[in-house]
């Protein structure tokens, strides 16, 4: 069995009970995968998230009781979509962290954070190589399947999860007045 067949089987596993709602949208699935996991998760836009050098356009941040998912305002919708759905896939695969960002230039970016004390974990979405980013763009990609996407390669990404999402997605504003 080749890497990206056991990848793709364990991604599947990981999801196999999450609810995904047909037509696709990104604010009900968010709610599901907040019930699924007991937490309530909020999604907040920041203007000039990602202006800052090398830092990502979306990040993921456990605190004790609830999780929220920072994404860069300034972006459009489908984007947002896709920044909103990878930080689940990386919730739903149950991933630790693996790099947590200087909490000086996060705050720069985020003032509002609470003290360090409160932050069980923080992702920042910025570098596709290493296996959990893998990991959650093959989870969001069988999250898209199953809400009934079809597969096709797109010109912009290898597994053409972009053309998928635009599809899934075809009315973002939906999404974005119940999250803003």
């Amino acid at each position: 069995m080749r890497d990206i067949d056991r990848l793709r089987a364990a991604c599947a596993q990981r999801v196999r009970d999450i609810a995904v709602p047909r037509p696709f949208e990104i604010s009900l699935f968010r709610r599901n995968v907040a019930a699924h996991r007991g937490r309530p998760i909020r999604v907040i836009r920041i203007p000039g998230l990602a202006r800052e050098q090398g830092f990502p356009y979306g990040l993921w941040v456990a605190y004790d009781e609830h999780d929220e998912i920072y994404v860069e305002r300034e972006t459009s919708g489908l984007h947002r979509a896709q920044i909103v759905l990878h930080e689940l896939a990386h919730m739903l695969c149950e991933h630790d962290p693996d790099e947590v960002m200087d909490a000086a230039v996060v705050r720069q970016v985020v003032p509002h954070l609470p003290g360090d004390g409160a932050i069980s974990h923080m992702f920042a979405r910025h570098n596709y190589s290493r296996y959990q980013e893998q990991e959650a763009e093959m989870t969001g990609s069988l999250l898209l399947e199953r809400a009934g996407v079809p597969a096709q390669r797109g010109a912009g990404d290898a597994d053409g999860l972009l053309d998928r999402l635009g599809e899934a997605l075809a009315h973002p504003l939906r999404d974005e007045r119940r999250d803003g």
